[in-house]
């Protein structure tokens, strides 16, 4: 805990617009629905409840906080330490001090906090009294969810992502960067057309098309609460500029059921 107390208050975690994420971030959601993809809404939030009331959340519509940890200056759309601790319970506050470095410590404190946060605000209910458990695969679920209100969290490298639907939904970002396993990470990660997509694209593209790949893969397993029990090499995708689901194990259903919705190109 020594790091930890090294931090005990002030702005940690910046707000981002879409815009803004695309320069150094690379995210992606997913759902599973009926709707027509045009039907379907994103309403990127400027904070996650913290500064502002948060309007009611529709049926096909889904919301989205993005968020860089360990920002310069302050700002009525930056959640601060000492805020985000207050909501989080004693198991995730004892799970935040497990992480060895503080940035994952802080990425955890933003992720967890902002869930609370956003939840609370759309449940009408106080954050820091939210009650969670855990699906059979693992996935998190607010106990006495309203209208089937589904979130999903993701945190990586100081990237922060949390999003919430009336549909089962996943989120997942990583930061922009090199990536020195990336041809061993998609034999692993990736199908054989996807691999010959990825093989096609000029090297400097390279790194953020995989990261597409990677995350939509990742926002379609949360979203189906089975995590990486289905290997991701049986999910294909096109992560081009327009995403969508081309194939998917019987255990996920069809791919007409799944939305895909991810980061600029």
């Amino acid at each position: 805990m020594t790091n930890l107390r090294k931090v005990t208050h002030g702005p940690f975690a910046a707000s981002l617009s879409t815009d803004q994420a695309n320069d150094s971030l690379v995210w992606s959601l997913a759902v599973k629905c009926t709707a027509p993809p045009e039907q379907l809404r994103l309403r990127c939030l400027h904070d996650a409840g913290f500064a502002r009331p948060i309007e009611e959340l529709k049926s096909e519509e889904i919301v989205l906080w993005l968020a860089k940890v360990a920002p310069p200056g302050d700002g009525p759309d930056t959640l601060r330490v000492e805020q985000a601790m207050q909501v989080l319970d004693a198991k995730e506050t004892d799970r935040m001090a497990r992480f060895l470095h503080i940035e994952d410590r802080m990425g955890y404190l933003a992720a967890h906090a902002g869930a609370r946060l956003l939840l609370g605000a759309i449940a009408g209910r106080a954050a820091d009294g939210l009650r969670f458990e855990q699906s059979a695969l693992g996935k998190p679920v607010l106990v006495d969810a309203p209208a089937e209100l589904d979130f999903s969290l993701s945190h990586a490298r100081g990237a922060v992502a949390v999003a919430a639907a009336h549909m089962p939904i996943g989120v997942d970002i990583e930061p922009l960067r090199h990536i020195s396993d990336m041809d061993a990470m998609s034999e692993i990660a990736l199908a054989a057309e996807e691999r010959r997509e990825l093989a096609k694209a000029p090297a400097t593209l390279r790194p953020r098309l995989f990261l597409r790949y990677w995350t939509l893969k990742e926002a379609i397993l949360k979203a189906a609460g089975v995590g990486f029990t289905i290997p991701p090499d049986t999910l294909i995708v096109d992560a081009g500029s327009s995403p969508s689901v081309l194939a998917v194990p019987a255990a996920l259903g069809s791919t007409a059921q799944w939305r895909v919705i991810a980061s600029a190109t």
